[in-house]
């Protein structure tokens, strides 16, 4: 991890050289978060210099949005009073002693509680708090996603093959030349209404792999506000996270 410094600011940057890649290329990971500078394998230092002086704006600005996102994003410390989103809505982590090992977790309310024995230990006790959660939410959108291609299906019918789920940093989902459907689990943390969105987006996939004026007519025919629930999940995606 480097450096670099704007206007007496650092900010932490990962530099990766790609055979790959053609040009010079700046992007945020905003969960770190911190800027990531990817370079041709054969790119000089007086390229990658003068790249950077050229970009400080566009920097500063993107820097800003992803300090802000980062206080956004809930801090998850596996104890009670931890929020986690699910629909869209935050629940209050409440952990209950129980005389059983086989943790329990359930929705009550505006509560996620779960149950774990009573001698469990802190360190054993977090590793099992995050592996419930995730097990929980990768339940739930297999249910949910599974559902919802079905039902938008219906009006689209395309034939897909197999889908998949994972949990991508920065994909929330995509659609393969073998017409396999992958979604990120993290969704379920989503409204349904972005989770829609996302289904309907890959679902048109299926008949343009592309992102022409074609494609986001086809997925006008179920989701018309497109527009705003991409932008909802651009601006929200820090609320979508778990650990």
């Amino acid at each position: 991890m480097e450096e670099l410094i704007i206007n007496q600011r650092k900010i932490p940057i990962t530099v990766r050289r790609s055979h790959r890649a053609m040009r010079l290329r700046l992007q945020i990971d905003s969960e770190k978060p911190e800027l990531v500078l990817v370079i041709p394998r054969y790119a000089l230092g007086i390229q990658i210099e003068s790249f950077i002086k050229k970009e400080t704006p566009w920097i500063e600005k993107h820097w800003a949005k992803a300090l802000k996102k980062a206080k956004l994003r809930p801090k998850h410390h596996q104890k009670d009073g931890d929020i986690y989103f699910y629909f869209g809505e935050p629940l209050t982590l409440r952990l209950i002693p129980s005389v059983s090992w086989n943790p329990a977790i359930r929705v009550n309310g505006s509560m996620l509680e779960i149950s774990l024995h009573e001698a469990t230990t802190v360190s054993d006790g977090k590793k099992a708090i995050i592996k419930i959660i995730q097990d929980f939410y990768v339940k739930k959108a297999e249910e949910v996603i599974h559902d919802r291609l079905q039902f938008f299906n219906e009006h689209y019918k395309l034939k897909y093959k197999r889908v998949t789920f994972r949990n991508q940093k920065t994909r929330w989902g995509s659609c393969s030349s073998d017409k396999n459907l992958n979604f990120n689990w993290r969704l379920i943390m989503a409204p349904i209404e972005i989770i829609d969105y996302v289904v309907v987006h890959e679902l048109c996939h299926l008949k343009n792999m592309n992102h022409s004026a074609a494609f986001w007519r086809l997925v006008a025919e179920a989701v018309p506000d497109y527009k705003e629930r991409r932008k909802w999940l651009k601006e929200n995606n820090m609320l979508l996270s778990y650990t």
